[in-house]
């Protein structure tokens, strides 16, 4: 669900990177995502199709550690 806001102050996928650093460069997926609501009004699913994005421009590695856990590395900058 969206909020009543049309737009972020800054893109999505640049506050997961952002984030990403300020933990140098590793993180699971549901850690990253709790610091990113508490800054963003988002859900798990556009969390998550922000992070196949990223990963596809070449910019982070998702690995799969669980069904349910995922690990997050930075590999570029943006």
């Amino acid at each position: 669900m969206a909020s009543e806001e049309t737009w972020r102050s800054i893109p999505l996928y640049y506050a997961i990177v952002e984030e990403l650093e300020r933990r140098g460069g590793n993180a699971k997926d549901i850690e990253l995502y709790r610091a990113i609501r508490d800054k963003f009004d988002v859900t798990f699913s556009e969390f998550l199709r922000a992070l196949m994005k990223l990963e596809m421009q070449g910019i982070i590695y998702v690995n799969v550690l669980k069904e349910n856990l995922r690990n997050v590395e930075l590999i570029a900058k943006s």
